[in-house]
């Protein structure tokens, strides 16, 4: 990045190039106690900017006429950011890398085209919706592969090719080469749709120079039921990597599953070892089923997830009653076969239109009780976000340890 003197900048951006809006936070925290930290407390304010700018964008396009008809897009940006010094106490404007894109450049005709910027890449149809450890990061099975420059060729109303391929006739090892079909999504009958991928790829620095991969998906709708189930798969001659998605929707209650593996070409997301014996099994197994029995006339919400059940077995449930239109206690347990641990817990949430609070606690086997609660609003002051929250008291057994019994803060938000 190349740092310009504010003077510039507003000098161009005086001449009428584009700046953009920005957005940011001010916050202001009392800490009334936090146990954490010996029994310290008090204020603490905080900044948080938002500020890429537009310094400059722009978009040309051109198109041809006739039957068969040349057609190009592109953008040019130059975004700007504000860049902190060591001390936080001046802000820089820094440029960012200028940014070019070629959106599209094809040649067309009545019912195809063909796109000469390259290849279309692997496709991945299945993703892990299922969250694995609270933070709402989930798995997914990349499939690898060797993109290539080439062409792409869409026919309306059947799917797209693509081929690429780059080579040296005086080494023939160096030769690197792509084809891709997508089939384009099929009614198999009424309310019940199809999509089909392959890919091959041929490159030296593959596993075994050669991979072959495929995804397909299959989903039907009706106004009472939806059901889906994706499918991808990777195979280099050497190992294989897959993982399949499978969704049930209906108005008594929403099954989700997933399995995947992987390999040595494909990747997921997250690192799989950081889950207990996933390394050994290479498996990975998730189900969650959710049941709103207001459909009964009974206002419970029934949720039972199992997370990694191959290797460890993480069953977990909850149980939350609607007992008024304001307040919802809920109880939750777990248990992991693996190690057998477990914990249980419970909760409620109160909500009106001035506030939510919320309070839960819990209790494990390492005979630890947790515990926290809050209470928020948006509409006290308008524009404002004002919160009360005990949080952070992972073990109030353990009277000995004052790093145990969490923090209470108040603080204010505001947006813009």
């Amino acid at each position: 990045m190349k740092k310009v003197s504010a003077l510039l900048l507003t000098g161009i951006i005086g001449s009428s190039m584009l700046f953009a809006s920005f957005s940011g936070t001010a916050t202001v925290t009392n800490t009334l106690v936090d146990f954490n930290s010996g029994n310290t407390f008090g204020f603490a304010n905080s900044t948080e900017l938002d500020a890429t700018i537009d310094l400059y964008a722009s978009t040309a396009e051109m198109m041809g006429e006739g039957d068969v008809y040349a057609e190009i897009n592109a953008s040019l940006n130059i975004p700007v950011t504000l860049d902190e010094s060591e001390d936080g106490a001046i802000w820089d404007l820094v440029t960012d890398d200028i940014n070019i894109a070629f959106d599209s450049a094809n040649i067309v005709g009545e019912g195809w085209k063909v796109s000469i910027l390259g290849v279309d890449g692997t496709y991945d149809y299945a993703a892990d919706t299922i969250a694995l450890d609270g933070d709402d990061e989930a798995y997914n099975y990349s499939i690898a592969g060797a993109d290539a420059p080439g062409v792409a060729v869409t026919l309306d109303n059947l799917g797209t090719v693509s081929v690429g391929y780059t080579g040296d006739f005086d080494d023939l090892t160096a030769t690197k080469g792509y084809v891709a079909l997508e089939a384009a999504e099929m009614e198999v009958s009424e309310g019940m749709t199809a999509q089909v991928a392959a890919s091959l790829a041929i490159d030296k620095t593959l596993a075994n120079k050669v991979e072959v991969a495929g995804s397909a998906k299959l989903a039907y709708a009706s106004d009472d039921y939806s059901a889906s189930v994706a499918l991808d798969a990777g195979y280099d001659a050497n190992n294989f990597g897959m993982d399949v998605v499978m969704n049930s929707t209906s108005k008594y209650a929403t099954v989700d599953a997933y399995f995947g593996t992987f390999n040595t070409n494909g990747d997921f997301n997250d690192d799989p070892t950081d889950l207990a014996d996933i390394a050994a099994s290479n498996k990975m197994l998730n189900v969650k089923a959710v049941s709103d029995l207001a459909n009964f006339d009974v206002p419970v919400t029934l949720t039972l997830t199992g997370l990694d059940l191959i290797n460890i077995q993480d069953l977990d449930g909850k149980v939350e009653y609607a007992l008024t239109d304001e307040l919802a206690p809920y109880v939750m347990g777990g248990y992991v076969i693996n190690t057998k641990a477990w914990n249980v817990g419970g909760g409620l949430t109160y909500t009106v239109d001035a506030y939510t609070a919320t309070a839960e606690v819990a209790y494990n086997s390492d005979k630890e009780l947790s515990a926290s609660a809050s209470v928020e609003s948006t509409t006290l002051v308008d524009g404002a976000t004002l919160t009360l929250e005990w949080a952070d008291a992972d073990d109030l057994l353990k009277k000995t340890a004052s790093d145990d019994f969490g923090a209470v803060t108040a603080s204010c938000s505001i947006e813009f």
